[in-house]
């Protein structure tokens, strides 16, 4: 254990002697024939809420004494201490992130004592990057798992305890304070709390096709016929699709019509990942906790057969397997028109500003909440920080401190944005989503953005609508907060991996005939060892079910 870990140690066990004696003293203050039999449960009650207060008060003193310390450190060496936090972005490092750093760096010294520096990474490296830099021992203390995976980055030993000798209830107390204690018990991995997730959208409304405004205008598509859902969203079949994807083509036949991913499942259905992958899954999470392999359904091969027409109808690009550009990339570079996401509520000023463009939305599936919804990408601290409880206020912060948190969502006030005066926020004069130095356009990873502005357009109240979208989704999963440690199927998984990389591609993209296309696939996995991975899964599931109280 470093210095500073042991410290963390002694000043919580301080915190708690120091509670001890608080109670001790409250005990003796109180006359012994004070209470009346009838006024017990009164008295309980108000006692109980006199030690969480002195707790808290306990709490806030060792918080409080930690950044004193801190400062007085500061002024003696001239040099303030650093928590670095790395999440990524679609286009790597910001040219203005050394700016909004030292912004953030001159609030959190007057209320941390600490310097903060955001590490931004390109989406494409991220994956690689995070996982070097926790392995190798170079400073990242606070990290989003969005990108290595949650699951990944626990097994591979890079996170700490966050309860560790009472770190969260001491240094993140009003972070806690904000998240449903059921959230964070689906971070738990076997009881232990590596990290919280960002308050944000658990449901997602599937298979939302969205396709560029100036090209269904140019194609003569009549959006009167459409109705708008409880989003405000255009309610669309697969037929009615079918037809604008056609009539844009006709259109403009020199643009790809479709953006392709490799995660239909992930955004076109309420088939739930069990465990974060698609090697056995609930077909039909809200009802039933039965494991099956989804490649088999009817549900993936009407997908198989719906690419495959695409792909015939010339909608999907011959480079589509190889290809690792965002969709929304590729669509913000002018040659695509179309893609499908996951949408939310105010997810228009979003996606607009992601395609470079105005699209409209087409909501073509239903609101879902999966097992790993909460849990698909918390935010974790580093194992091997030099101070976790530095690290600790720091993600507290991110969390609760406005000024923290606008800076960290949309830069600098009066350089990247104008506060208008119902506090919603725009782009000053002459700056744009292409100009601005910083302008990470990733809300849904950030740990809290709705401690930030909202930007115009959006409605103010768009963290009261999110909450409510979370809690009248029609579809949950009965598996949420269920987490596997896979670690001991390793191997299983990685041929699983191989065998889906060799024959999946082909299927979801549309290059081969389903019936031909879903064979090979099936028979790599299973011959990959699908059959005892899906066994395990649901054995460690009807377990934790057990447990749960879960039918």
């Amino acid at each position: 254990m470093g210095i500073k870990k042991s410290l963390l140690a002694m000043g919580i066990a301080t915190s708690m002697a120091m509670t001890a004696l608080v109670g001790c003293g409250s005990q003796e203050a109180a006359p012994a024939d004070a209470t009346p039999a009838a006024d017990t449960g009164a008295k309980e009650t108000s006692a109980a809420s006199d030690s969480a207060q002195s707790d808290a008060a306990v709490d806030a003193d060792a918080a409080r004494a930690a950044i004193d310390a801190r400062k007085a450190e500061a002024e003696k060496s001239g040099e303030y201490q650093k928590v670095v936090v790395s999440f990524f972005d679609w286009t790597g490092a910001p040219a203005g992130l050394e700016r909004v750093n030292e912004e953030i760096s001159k609030h959190t010294r007057e209320t941390l004592g600490l310097d903060v520096e955001l590490l931004i990474i390109d989406s494409a490296a991220y994956t690689e990057d995070i996982k070097l830099m926790l392995s190798s021992g170079e400073q990242v203390d606070l990290f989003s798992t969005c990108g290595p995976g949650y699951m990944t980055c626990v097994n591979n030993g890079y996170t700490a305890d966050l309860e560790e000798n009472g770190l969260l209830d001491t240094y993140g107390s009003e972070l806690k304070a904000m998240i449903r204690p059921e959230y964070l018990d689906a971070c738990r991995v076997d009881g232990v709390l590596h990290g919280v997730p960002p308050i944000k959208d658990y449901a997602i409304q599937t298979a939302t096709i969205l396709i560029g405004t100036e090209y269904l205008e140019g194609a003569g598509v009549d959006l009167t016929k459409f109705s708008k859902d409880d989003l405000g969203y255009y309610k669309a079949t697969w037929d009615d699709v079918d037809e604008m994807f056609a009539a844009i083509h006709a259109a403009f036949p020199d643009k790809t019509v479709y953006s392709t991913q490799d995660n239909l499942l992930t955004q076109g259905s309420c088939v739930d990942n069990i465990a974060g992958d698609y090697y056995g899954t609930l077909l039909d999470p809200s009802n039933s906790l039965e494991i099956k392999n989804v490649y088999e359904s009817d549900l993936f091969k009407e997908w198989a057969e719906r690419a495959y027409k695409w792909n015939q109808a010339g909608y999907i690009s011959g480079d589509a397997m190889s290809d690792k550009t965002g969709a929304s990339a590729r669509i913000k570079s002018g040659s695509y028109m179309a893609m499908m996401s996951q949408a939310k509520p105010a997810y228009q000023n979003q996606i607009n500003g992601e395609c470079g463009r105005d699209m409209t939305i087409f909501d073509v599936g239903e609101s879902f909440m999966s097992s790993s919804a909460v849990s698909a990408f918390p935010w974790c601290m580093n194992q091997a920080t030099e101070d976790p409880i530095a690290a600790m206020q720091v993600l507290n912060a991110l969390y609760t401190d406005p000024v923290v948190a606008n800076l960290a969502c949309w830069g600098q006030e009066g350089v990247e944005y104008v506060v208008n005066s119902d506090t919603s926020i725009k782009w000053p004069d002459g700056i744009n989503a292409d100009n601005s130095e910083y302008y990470p356009n990733v809300l849904w990873l950030m740990p809290n953005q709705y401690a930030a502005h909202v930007w115009e357009g959006d409605p103010v109240d768009v963290g009261e609508q999110t909450a409510a979208f979370n809690d009248e989704c029609p579809v949950k999963s009965k598996a949420l907060g269920f987490t596997w440690d896979n670690s001991e199927y390793v191997a299983e998984y990685t041929a699983l991996q191989n065998a889906y990389e060799e024959f999946g591609p082909q299927v979801v993209y549309g290059f081969t005939d389903p019936e031909t296309g879903l064979k090979q696939l099936n028979d790599a996995l299973y011959a990959a060892g699908l059959e005892e991975y899906m066994n395990a899964k649901q054995a460690a599931l009807t377990e934790w079910a057990e447990a749960n109280g879960i039918k």
